[in-house]
């Protein structure tokens, strides 16, 4: 079995729930930063070439090889730190909510969803921690409806059972997920779901959208969603901030607006999201788990950095 195999495998669960009951987060921690730098050492793979060109973006497009070779180490050890550290608070969810702090606008948007019961649509750009994100939405009594990932493999599924046992109502993208969520948007639960991913078939794409001035190909479904139910859309994300603690932040309600034009009202809604996001992600630029190519066209343009 090779890496990448063990990676898609279920087994890789297993050894991340085995591992964060057998060792203690410095530990964790140690060898985070160990597993970081090893998937470096492969500079010329996917997944390396793919967050170099992401990071070359996000970070204004004037980064040198060295310091490119550097970001996309920072990135791989807070991408594993996270994997660990999930696993480890998975089964120390005591000491993990000693350490969960909240901007006043995640505290404003947790009141909103939970208390006031305003149906709110949460996109999680692949910042800091994601599942860590999430499981603390359900430590705070959020009720949450994810919108998962179309096509799981194992591991995927294997993540998906670990989400559900704290709370996480899962359902891979369908349409009849979607029908779904309307209902749960009534029952008072809010959608949550990743926003920042490429499409898979990005020639494919029926829109386009300006993403850190660059054309890309992301998902836009979340607008006409909140259209057809009245649910206002919050960018959100949990990262860990240098003290070891979990910072959640959110932006204002993101009101949509519809247009007798549908292209006019994507472009519209979807670009009033990626503003957002790109704050969020250009402030926290080496905690972006970003690992699939958001811009192509730019790998080749930077050959000579990567």
């Amino acid at each position: 079995m090779t890496l990448k195999d063990f990676i898609q495998d279920s087994a890789a669960i297993s050894a991340g729930l085995w591992g964060g009951r057998t060792f203690s987060l410095p530990v964790l921690r140690k060898l985070a930063r160990f597993g970081g730098e090893l998937l470096t050492w492969r500079p010329k793979s996917n997944l390396i070439r793919n967050i170099k060109a992401n990071q070359w973006v996000v970070t204004g497009e004037n980064l040198n090889k060295t310091q490119l070779s550097q970001q996309a180490k920072a990135v791989t050890t807070s991408m594993v730190t996270s994997v660990f550290e999930y696993f480890y608070y998975y089964q120390h969810p005591e000491e993990a909510l000693g350490l969960l702090h909240l901007t006043p606008e995640a505290q404003e948007a947790v009141r909103d969803i939970r208390d006031r019961k305003i149906p709110t649509f949460i996109l999680g750009p692949h910042i800091g921690n994601f599942d860590l994100f999430g499981m603390s939405l359900c430590w705070l009594k959020v009720p949450v409806f994810v919108l998962a990932h179309p096509h799981p493999n194992n591991a995927y599924k294997a993540q998906n059972k670990l989400r559900a046992a704290v709370g996480m109502d899962i359902h891979p993208l369908s349409f009849s997920a979607f029908r779904s969520a309307k209902q749960a948007l009534k029952e008072g639960k809010a959608l949550v779901t990743g926003m920042d991913r490429p499409l898979e078939n990005q020639n494919d794409a029926k829109y386009r959208f300006t993403f850190f001035n660059r054309q890309a190909s992301l998902p836009a479904f979340y607008a006409r969603l909140c259209l057809e139910t009245g649910a206002v859309a919050r960018v959100a994300c949990g990262v860990r901030q240098a003290d070891g603690s979990f910072l959640i932040d959110s932006s204002k309600p993101i009101v949509m607006e519809p247009r007798p034009d549908l292209v006019e009202e994507n472009l519209i809604n979807v670009g009033k999201v990626l503003r957002e996001a790109e704050i969020m992600i250009r402030n926290n630029a080496q905690a972006w788990a970003m690992f699939y190519p958001v811009w192509p066209d730019v790998i080749p343009s930077i050959k000579h950095l990567l």
